[in-house]
């Protein structure tokens, strides 16, 4: 992400505060430092902050206007804008579309070797309507452009995951959770576990299981993959294990961006625990973090649970 080793170094050990205050501080003291505008915009990402997603913003703005040739600074405008305009609703999203697009398009063209500009520029192709820029086409041209093989797999992976080819997809992932380039084992390691999701959501847990197996091998300290096991586990209607798995994630990193105690929750009343189920969902829900589904469901379910 970072030409700065010292800023890189922070992110690779997920101190995401110190991030934040390092580039703060070296913004006050030198407000056109292109790299800490971009480790502003990274920390804001780390969270549900949306004050510190419009500072990073504004820093990112001001950057592309005094530096248009600094690529990290249109990046940085790009990726934080696109995650506050959809936080803040479709029309909103819709609104901050064309700024997002050609943010993104300017840094690939600046730095076209560097992978998270051209990454975030497949993301978005792939994830915007077509009315708002997105193109599956020209992601794919992207993906298959990139300057070694390991990004081209992992780019073109997530094409294929995106276009509901998730085994196939997985497979790929799984091959690069032992990349060299940091940069794509990460991209493998997430696009892998969303893929995983959807085969559990599908009835085809079994197949995300290998993957699963492997990131824990991987990545020991991320909540992803005995959060995913745990999943896995439940689908095959062994709930304790599950419920073991879903424990040890909490202690995890990122155990706060997932529905643990969601998931918790199922498996206590699957066991017929229900006072336990009963405590797991209404922590869920005061956290008041999830999508739509599963917090209906959530709140049907303590419903029925007499809470």
């Amino acid at each position: 992400m970072f030409k700065d080793a010292s800023l890189q170094s922070l992110l690779q050990q997920e101190r995401t505060a110190d991030l934040q205050r390092t580039a703060r501080e070296r913004l006050a003291a030198q407000p056109d430092d292109t790299q800490a505008v971009l480790a502003l915009a990274v920390a804001s990402l780390n969270g549900n902050d949306a004050s510190a997603r419009q500072s990073a913003i504004n820093q990112a703005e001001a950057c592309t206007q005094k530096q248009p040739q600094a690529a990290a600074c249109h990046y940085a405008l790009g990726v934080v804008l696109g995650v506050q305009a959809m936080s803040e609703g479709m029309m909103k999203a819709a609104r901050s579309a064309a700024t997002v697009k050609a943010a993104l398009v300017q840094a690939q063209s600046l730095e076209p070797s560097w992978y998270p500009a051209r990454s975030a520029l497949v993301e978005f192709y792939l994830l915007a309507p077509g009315l708002m820029g997105g193109s599956s086409t020209r992601a794919e041209e992207l993906a298959k452009a990139a300057p070694n093989p390991a990004q081209a797999r992992v780019l073109q992976a997530l094409v294929a995951l995106q276009a509901g080819q998730n085994e196939s997809a997985l497979q790929s992932f799984t091959a690069l959770l032992e990349s060299a380039d940091s940069a794509v084992a990460e991209d493998a390691a997430d696009w892998g576990f969303g893929a995983t999701a959807r085969l559990v959501n599908d009835g085809k847990a079994p197949l995300a299981q290998a993957f699963l197996e492997r990131l824990m091998r991987e990545r020991p300290g991320s909540a992803q993959g005995p959060y995913g096991m745990g999943r896995v586990r439940a689908a095959a209607g062994a709930h304790a294990e599950a419920l073991k798995l879903y424990e040890q994630a909490t202690s995890a990193k990122g155990a706060a961006m997932l529905p643990i105690d969601y998931r918790r929750g199922q498996s206590l009343q699957e066991l017929g625990r229900k006072d336990e189920a009963r405590a797991a969902y209404t922590r869920y829900l005061s956290a008041g973090k999830g999508n739509k589904a599963s917090l209906e469901d959530a709140r049907k379910r303590l419903q029925d649970l007499g809470g």
